[in-house]
């Protein structure tokens, strides 16, 4: 019922905005979606487990709505992130929470993350400038960061080069990422951060074969920090994953578990 009811407005939404442009979509909206359950450690050596529901609402070239709720039995559901889009001639503009540009990987526990709340992303070929705001909601002239990343095709891989500037701190942060080294057996990528100010360079690896996606961390001050993978497969309409972490420091082992259904 709840999807329904966001579909429903959301469509709405989108066939007003197409009128006032004089132009209908000669289609409705195409809604797709997951819903996940992910199963983690919680306290005291004890199981607890969470939903998750991603929404993805494409109307063409009007627009491209990505929201992600997750709920608690019993209580609310919560909006976690949203992102809407569209494409405006060799343009790609967004605005919402999910915008930022610097690059990621799998455990991500070593590389530095700026902060980036609600966002203006322009994107033209290869290259994606991201706007931050202190609080859109009071004051959409207040930009807290800038980011901006450029993708490159280099023999068959995806080379990123990414930097995200602070305005009230004054502190960038630089970011490089590689995806698609393709070995044979398996295929390899990883990430990599430097965060100016606290001169703290980090790291991370990652490795894909046979559903089995691992991958190991650490910075310049500790090397080897964590390591960790999760395998993936398909269970009748469902996908189920399963993974751990270990850190090597603390010596502590974190399982994980989860299915997801993608309609």
């Amino acid at each position: 019922m709840k999807n329904t009811f966001i579909a429903s407005i959301a469509a709405t939404l989108i066939s007003s905005a197409a009128f006032a442009e004089g132009t209908m979509p000669t289609a409705g909206p195409v809604l797709s979606g997951e819903v996940s359950l992910d199963f983690a450690e919680t306290a005291n050596d004890k199981f607890g487990g969470t939903m998750g529901v991603d929404l993805d609402i494409n109307a063409g070239s009007l627009a491209t709505v990505a929201l992600g709720f997750s709920a608690v039995d019993g209580g609310s559901a919560t909006l976690n992130n949203w992102t809407v889009g569209t494409q405006v001639g060799a343009l790609g503009v967004a605005f919402g929470d999910d915008n930022g540009v610097m690059p990621g990987a799998e455990g991500e526990q070593t590389l530095a993350a700026p902060a980036m709340t609600e966002s203006l992303a322009v994107t033209t070929g290869a290259v994606t400038v991201a706007l931050g705001f202190t609080d859109w909601t009071t004051d959409i002239t207040d930009i807290s960061n800038v980011q901006g990343a450029y993708t490159l095709g280099v023999a068959g891989l995806d080379v990123t080069a990414a930097a995200d500037y602070n305005l009230d701190s004054e502190n960038t942060v630089l970011g490089a990422g590689v995806d698609g080294l393709d070995l044979g057996l398996a295929s390899v990528g990883g990430a990599m951060t430097y965060d100016v100010d606290a001169e703290v360079f980090g790291y991370e690896g990652v490795a894909t074969a046979m559903g089995i996606t691992a991958y190991l961390n650490g910075d310049d001050t500790d090397l080897l920090q964590n390591i960790g993978g999760e395998y993936e497969t398909a269970v009748g309409g469902a996908t189920f994953t399963a993974g751990a972490n270990y850190n090597v420091d603390t010596e502590d082992f974190t399982p994980t578990a989860g299915l997801s259904f993608n309609f």
